[in-house]
């Protein structure tokens, strides 16, 4: 970032004078150097923008520096000098990059969501053939114990007569029926614990990955940016990195402050802070840091 102050001393910081007349727009017609007029230069096709919507974005940076007070800082003026580009290099790169990352690992995230809701939902399967399996399994050792207890009985008295030894041919029969139930309990229920170990190897690769692709993503795009996406140069303001239109309209709004001459400010949410942090991207406006800019130097 170049501050106008910097690089030409005075150049812009031009004249503090009364008898200003208002235009027809309803803006305040300011003294001899305002408004800035300003062309649309270069506009990369790579951006993805289209040079009109640009302009719109730009006339939008305009109005935020100009209503406060109602004045007239800035015109569009196709034949200007002063020109407002946006020049593609390395950091529009790395943005792309980064999106496209942010993408893959937002793909990741859905992958491990999905895999956890089919575990819980394994895992409420599970508890629920566990208790069928244990309920099975009681009444099918109540319902053993009790057949072998009268076969013992009846041994100890010889043998039992034809009857009862017929009935108890038909509980034991039924007793294998109960036994092949707890069997298929058992199976079913194993094939659920595997399944869910299965789904808990993949779910901690996914996450292993996900979080180092994470730490990964963090340390090469994620920082508190200093406003250089943008520059004034003192002739032209030049756009070389933006997330989206809000990202774009900020840097623009930045940038001509520093066409006006101001220079940086203190306070972290101002749109003149160095660092493009914690302005409100949803809302963008004017701090009464950025206000108190216009009205020290246009004596509002």
């Amino acid at each position: 970032m170049k501050d106008v102050d910097t690089l030409f001393p005075g150049i812009l910081c031009l004249i503090i004078l009364s008898g200003c007349q208002p235009r027809g727009d309803g803006k305040t017609e300011m003294p001899s150097g305002y408004p800035l007029r300003y062309s649309i230069g270069s506009v990369d096709p790579r951006f993805g923008i289209e040079r009109e919507r640009f302009l719109t974005l730009v006339r939008k940076a305009e109005s935020t520096w100009e209503e406060p007070f109602g004045i007239a800082l800035f015109e569009y003026d196709p034949t200007a000098e002063f020109s407002v580009s946006l020049v593609f290099d390395h950091r529009q790169q790395k943005t792309f990059d980064a999106k496209e990352a942010k993408a893959g690992l937002d793909a990741q995230e859905r992958s491990i969501r999905s895999l956890m809701q089919e575990y819980n939902f394994g895992s409420e399967k599970h508890a629920q053939l566990k208790n069928a399996y244990e309920s099975r399994l009681t009444a099918f050792t109540d319902r053993l114990n009790n057949h072998n207890r009268r076969v013992a009985e009846w041994n100890k008295q010889g043998g039992a007569p034809p009857d009862e030894f017929t009935r108890l041919k038909e509980e034991e029969k039924y007793i294998e029926g109960l036994q092949r139930d707890v069997d298929n309990a058992l199976t079913e229920l194993n094939a659920t614990v595997e399944r869910l170990n299965v789904l808990a190897g993949a779910i901690k690769e996914l996450s292993d990955r996900y979080n180092l692709e994470v730490a990964l993503f963090n340390g090469r795009f994620v920082e508190s940016r200093e406003f250089e996406q943008g520059q004034f140069d003192g002739s032209q303001v030049i756009v070389y990195q933006f997330n989206d239109e809000q990202d774009l309209t900020i840097a623009l709004i930045h940038e001509f402050g520093h066409a006006l001459g101001f220079q940086h400010v203190e306070t972290p949410g101002a749109v003149m802070h160095r660092r493009l942090e914690k302005q409100d991207m949803q809302n963008i406006r004017l701090t009464a840091d950025d206000v108190r800019l216009l009205r020290d130097k246009f004596h509002r």
